[in-house]
């Protein structure tokens, strides 16, 4: 049980749901719970004029207020509170557009076990506190999109895509950092014949508390006229275990510095992964159109859905690697994982090879070579309003 009393403001108007969410809270000993509830809007901007509190659950249906106007309306009345939608609109626009409000979580009742709302609640806050530390009061800048990219398992070219699609967003004009998020080697700085100053594994040897925007720029390398980078730990002395509030410090941090931080996860179970994938606004699942990495694809579908992501933010981002094409066609890919594609890489060995040498990523060195010009589209994908599946 936590020290300090936590003070919860619960806009809900629906007594037996105010009532079970407190139960599920106690039950969990994870909160020393002060709760207040408002049964509408009216009351709730009332509470937040008279009281403070440390974490807002808020219904998005009222009998005074309905929708996502609700959130806006919570959100500019105290937007230095971390807000948890918990609601029964089970859209996943509506989740979308509650991100680009304020909300740091979204959960949809009788969709969220006890044990998942209760880790979000805390995640939530956590969250918040340390992105608290790094913005200024006045908010001189909203916090950036965060897309992940993970592999079905290893050897996908999820490194190859993800600082691809950093270097492409760049090029549009984007502040762009991509992020190893790796406690090992790992090869982003070999990809890009860079030898980094600094790396993330400086970043764990820290208390948790000192991982902030200073010393992380310390860490950070740049690139002209592109991302910078965030590279995973290069000397066997600095490998460390990689703690799940420790990948949540430093991603919060990272999209308080930039409009996207792409994130480059190891194909593996981890605490970590997890931290960093449910801050995630979208995650990319690299497969080879083959069929044994589907059935691994088919796995790790499965993984990121116990890590409470939906799958209206997951894409499947498809690398081959043979110069005879794809064996899975993509339609077959689509349907047989039931998820959308949102892009595709072609072979791309040579390519691939000549930019490594001359240390730019395919992007900027042959910008209208084809695997280039299908990472850049899925780039602008990933960049628009709204990410939509590319046409097949």
């Amino acid at each position: 049980m936590t020290d300090a009393q936590t003070r919860m403001l619960i806009i809900e108007s629906d007594q037996s749901a105010v009532e079970q969410l407190t139960r599920a809270l106690e039950a969990s000993e994870a909160f020393d719970l002060d709760i207040y509830n408002a049964p509408d809007l009216a009351r709730a901007l009332e509470l937040l004029d008279l009281e403070s509190f440390d974490v807002i659950i808020l219904e998005l249906i009222l009998p005074d207020s309905i929708g996502l106007q609700t959130l806006e309306t919570v959100y500019g009345r105290a937007p230095d509170i971390p807000i948890v939608v918990l609601t029964s609109v089970a859209d996943d626009a509506v989740a979308l557009s509650a991100a680009q409000h304020g909300a740091q979580e979204y959960l949809v009742k009788n969709e969220t076990p006890d044990t998942a709302l209760v880790r979000a609640i805390r995640y939530a806050m956590q969250r918040h506190q340390l992105l608290a530390q790094q913005v200024q009061p006045a908010r001189s800048h909203q916090r950036g999109r965060i897309i992940a990219f993970i592999g079905a398992k290893g050897g996908t070219g999820t490194t190859t895509v993800g600082s691809n699609v950093a270097a492409a967003l760049a090029r549009q004009g984007h502040d762009a950092i991509i992020a190893e998020l790796r406690a090992d080697f790992g090869t982003l700085a070999l990809q890009l014949n860079r030898i980094p100053r600094g790396s993330l594994g400086e970043l764990l040897a820290l208390p948790l508390e000192q991982i902030d925007q200073h010393r992380i720029e310390m860490q950070l390398m740049s690139m002209d006229h592109g991302p910078r980078l965030l590279c995973s730990p290069q000397r066997p002395e600095q490998f460390r275990d990689l703690e799940p509030e420790q990948a949540d410090a430093v991603v919060t941090t990272l999209c308080s510095m930039c409009d996207f931080t792409i994130l480059d996860l190891p194909a593996n179970q981890s605490l970590a992964s997890q931290a960093a994938v449910r801050l995630a606004d979208y995650v990319g699942l690299t497969v080879q159109p083959e069929h044994y990495c589907l059935e691994a694809a088919a796995v790790r579908l499965k993984q990121l859905k116990a890590w409470d992501v939906s799958p209206a933010f997951i894409g499947l981002v498809v690398v081959s690697r043979m110069a005879s094409g794809y064996n899975v066609p993509m339609e077959e890919i689509r349907d047989r994982l039931d998820s959308r594609i949102i892009g595709v890489m072609p072979p791309a060995a040579e390519a691939c090879a000549a930019a490594i040498a001359v240390g730019q990523p395919l992007v900027y060195h042959q910008p209208e070579q084809i695997a280039a010009l299908t990472l850049t589209e899925m780039a602008d994908r990933l960049s628009a309003a709204s990410i939509e599946p590319m046409p097949l």
